[in-house]
C-alpha cells in the first residue's frame, strides 16, 4: 500500500508541475514553440498515457486562454486607437485636415498598404477621391470613381461594408474599366470598403487596400466600419459648423444692412423735411441742389430729356452724352434711379415721362445703393419746385422770354437755369444757334421769314440789334446753318448771311454760342462773304480767335493732330521736319541742311506728312493755319516741360 500511495503522490506532483508550467506559459504569453517543446520532453521521458492526455488537455486550455487574452488585448488596443482617432477627428479644423487624418489612421490600424476616401459632390452620382494615404502613384486626390461599378457601388447599394481578398479576380463585383485600370496600376489585391454615413445621409466610402491577397477578418472589418462612423460624424459636424458660420455671417450682414437701411431712411426723412421747407419758402433750384449735394456728399444737378445739363451744384464727373441719354431713357421707362457709372445716378423727375427732366447725382465711386432713397427724395423735391414754377406763367410766352433773356441782357444765372429746366420739354435734343442778316431795307421780311422758319422746326427766334437769332434743333452747326441760308435766301429772294455756333446743351452754352455766331457773322461781312454761312471751325485760326473759349488744344488737333499722333506713337520727327521745312521757305534742301539729314530723308518725311494731312496741305491758306498750329504746339510743349521740371523733387 505504501508503494501505491507513493506512486499516486508522484503522479499528483507531476500533474501539478505540468499545470503550473502551462499557467506560466499563459502568464508570460510564451510562443507556441515552448508548448510543443514541453510536450516533446514529456514524451521523451516516457510519460504515461494518462499524463500525455492531461498534457494535451492542458495545452489546448492554455492556448485557448492565451488566444483569448491576446484577442482582448488587441481589442483594447484597437479601442484605444479608436478613442485616440476620435480625439484627433474632433480637433480637425476643416474637411482636408479631417480626411487626411482618417486615411492615415485607417492604413495604420489595419496595417495595409493604402487607404483613401471618396465623397459625393452635390448633384452628382459619382464620388471623387478627396484624400489618400500610403505609397500610391495613380491613386491621387481628384480621381473620379464611377457610381456604376467597382467595390464602392456594392457598398452604396447594400449600405454596408464590402470586401474582397483579390479584387480583379472577384467575379461578384461589377467591374468598371477606369477602376480596374487604377487597381491594376497600383497593384492592389485585397480591398475593404466601409460606408461613410450619418443616419440616411450617405456621404461616401472609406477604402483600405493591400497589395497582397489577404483574407480580412471580421475584427478588421468592424474596426474600419467604426473608424468610418467616427469620420462621418466628424465630417458632418464640420460641415454643420461651416453652415452655421455661414448663416451667422449672413445674419450679421443682414443686421448690418438693416441698420444701414434704417439710418439711410432716417437721413432721407430729415432731408425730405428740409427740402420741402425750402420749396415752401420759395427758395430756388440752386438752393435745393446745394442742400442735396451737401446731404449726398457729392455733386447734384438737373438735366433735360436728352441728358443736356441745365443746373449743377458741386462737381459732377464728365460722362459721355450717349451714356447719359441711354440712362435717361431707362430711368424714364422704369421710373427708378439708374446708375451710369459707379456712384453716378440718373433719377427721373417724372417717372414714366420721356419729356421730363432728370436729377444727376455723383456720389463718388465708392457709393452703393444705400443712397437711392435719398435720391428719390431730392428728385421729388425738385419736381415739386418745377411744377410750382410752371404754374406761374404760360409756357410759350415763357420760352420766348427765356430765349430773349439769353441772347439779350442776361438776368441772374440762377433764374435762367430754372427757366431752362421748366421749358426743357421744348428742347428734346441739342440746339444750334444761328445769327442771320439780310439787306437792311428788307429787315422786316427777314424777321418774319426767320420767325416762321424757326417755328416750323420747333425752334425759337429773337430779334436783336438789326440781326435775327435763331435756336434750331440740331447737332451740326455747319449743316443747320447752310440749310437756313438756302431756305431764307430763297424765301427772301436776296442773299442772307448766317453765322452758326453750337451745338448748345446748357443755358450758358446757348448764350456763348449766340455771341460766337454773331462774331462769325461779322467776320463773314468783313471778309466780303455776304450770302454765305460759317462757323468758327470754317474760319481757321480766325475761328479759334473768335470762339468764346479759345480751344487751342482743339485747334492744334484739328490742324496737325495726325502728325503729332504719328510722332507720339512711332517716335519719329515729322513735327520738327514740318516746322523747319516751312521756316526754310518750303525748300527740302535747306531744311535738310538745318536738320543735318539727307534731302531724301526730308522728302520721305514730307511724303508721310502729305499722307497724314492730305494733298492740299501746302496751299497758302492751309500753310498759315499749320504754321500757327506749330507755333502754338511748340509753346505748349515748352510750358508743359517747364511745369514738369518744377514739379520734380529737390
Amino acid at each position: 500500500m505504501s508503494g501505491l500511495d507513493s506512486r499516486d503522490e508522484a503522479d499528483g506532483e507531476k500533474q501539478a508541475e505540468d499545470a503550473l508550467a502551462f499557467l506560466e506559459f499563459v502568464a508570460r504569453t510564451a510562443p507556441r514553440g515552448e508548448y510543443d517543446r514541453l510536450m516533446a520532453r514529456a514524451e521523451r521521458e516516457g510519460a504515461s498515457e494518462a499524463r500525455m492526455r492531461r498534457l494535451e488537455r492542458f495545452n489546448r486550455l492554455a492556448l485557448t486562454a492565451q488566444s483569448m487574452i491576446e484577442y482582448r488585448r488587441d481589442r483594447e488596443a484597437e479601442l484605444a486607437a479608436l478613442v485616440d482617432a476620435a480625439h484627433e477627428f474632433v480637433g480637425a479644423r476643416n474637411d482636408r485636415e479631417l480626411l487626411d487624418s482618417v486615411t492615415r489612421r485607417a492604413r495604420l490600424l489595419l496595417k495595409l498598404d493604402v487607404a483613401y476616401i471618396s465623397l459625393h459632390k452635390d448633384g452628382e452620382d459619382d464620388t471623387v477621391v478627396q484624400s489618400a494615404d500610403g505609397a500610391a502613384d495613380a491613386l491621387t486626390v481628384g480621381f473620379r470613381v464611377p457610381s456604376g461599378g467597382g467595390l464602392g457601388s456594392m457598398v452604396r447599394a447594400r449600405r454596408a461594408p464590402f470586401w474582397t481578398s483579390d479584387y480583379l479576380a472577384d467575379p461578384s463585383i461589377p467591374h468598371d474599366e477606369a477602376i480596374d485600370d487604377l487597381v491594376r496600376a497600383e497593384g492592389l489585391r485585397a480591398i475593404l470598403g466601409a460606408p461613410l454615413r450619418v443616419g440616411e445621409d450617405h456621404m461616401g466610402v472609406l477604402y483600405a487596400a493591400d497589395r497582397q491577397v489577404r483574407h480580412l477578418t471580421p475584427n478588421e472589418v468592424t474596426l474600419l466600419c467604426s473608424l468610418a462612423d467616427l469620420a462621418a460624424a466628424s465630417l458632418s459636424r464640420i460641415r454643420q459648423n461651416d453652415r452655421l458660420r455661414e448663416d451667422n455671417g449672413r445674419l450679421r450682414e443682414e443686421a448690418w444692412e438693416a441698420r444701414t437701411a434704417l439710418a439711410d431712411t432716417r437721413r432721407a426723412s430729415e432731408l425730405q423735411s428740409h427740402l420741402l421747407a425750402l420749396v415752401l419758402n420759395g427758395r430756388g433750384l440752386d438752393a435745393l441742389l446745394s442742400t442735396a449735394a451737401g446731404a449726398l456728399g457729392g455733386g447734384a444737378g438737373v438735366c433735360g430729356p436728352l441728358g443736356e445739363p441745365l443746373a449743377e451744384h458741386g462737381k459732377l464727373r464728365p460722362l459721355a452724352r450717349a451714356d447719359v441719354r441711354s440712362a435717361c431713357r431707362t430711368a424714364a421707362d422704369t421710373g427708378r434711379p439708374v446708375p451710369v457709372q459707379s456712384g453716378f445716378w440718373v433719377v427721373p423727375l417724372q417717372p414714366g415721362a420721356r419729356d421730363a427732366g432728370f436729377l444727376l447725382a455723383d456720389l463718388g465711386r465708392e457709393a452703393g445703393h444705400g443712397a437711392v432713397p435719398m435720391l428719390l427724395v431730392v428728385s421729388r423735391a425738385c419736381a415739386l419746385h418745377l411744377r410750382m414754377q410752371r404754374s406761374e406763367a404760360p409756357k410759350d410766352r415763357g420760352c420766348q422770354e427765356f430765349f430773349d433773356d439769353l441772347v439779350g441782357a442776361p438776368r441772374s444765372p440762377e433764374l435762367l437755369r430754372e427757366r431752362a429746366l421748366m421749358f426743357s420739354l421744348r428742347f428734346r435734343r441739342p440746339h444750334v444757334v444761328l445769327v442771320a442778316s439780310g439787306p437792311k431795307r428788307l429787315r422786316a421780311l427777314v424777321e418774319a421769314h426767320a420767325s416762321a422758319y424757326a417755328q416750323e422746326r420747333e425752334g425759337l427766334c429773337s430779334v436783336r440789334d438789326g440781326s435775327v437769332a435763331l435756336l434750331i434743333p440740331g447737332d451740326d452747326p455747319v449743316a443747320v446753318g447752310q440749310t437756313a441760308t438756302e431756305e431764307l435766301s430763297t424765301l427772301l429772294g436776296h442773299p442772307v448771311t448766317v453765322g452758326a455756333a453750337g451745338p448748345a446743351t446748357t443755358v450758358d452754352a446757348i448764350a456763348d454760342a449766340h455771341r460766337e455766331a454773331a462774331q462769325c457773322l461779322e467776320t463773314l461781312r468783313a471778309l466780303g462773304g455776304d450770302g454765305g454761312t460759317a462757323c468758327a471751325s470754317d474760319l481757321g485760326f480766325l475761328g479759334m480767335l473768335l470762339a468764346e473759349e479759345n480751344d487751342i488744344p482743339g485747334y492744334i488737333d484739328q490742324t496737325i493732330g495726325p502728325v503729332v499722333d504719328y510722332d507720339t506713337h512711332r517716335f519719329t520727327d515729322l513735327i520738327p521736319t514740318l516746322r523747319v521745312y516751312l521756316e526754310a521757305g518750303r525748300s527740302p534742301t535747306r531744311a535738310a541742311e538745318t536738320l543735318r539729314v539727307h534731302p531724301n530723308t526730308v522728302s520721305r518725311r514730307l511724303e508721310r506728312i502729305t499722307q497724314l494731312l492730305g494733298e492740299e496741305w501746302q496751299n497758302p491758306e492751309r500753310v498759315l493755319d499749320i504754321q500757327l498750329a506749330l507755333r502754338l504746339y511748340q509753346v505748349r510743349s515748352a510750358l508743359s516741360s517747364r511745369r514738369a521740371f518744377r514739379a520734380l523733387p529737390d
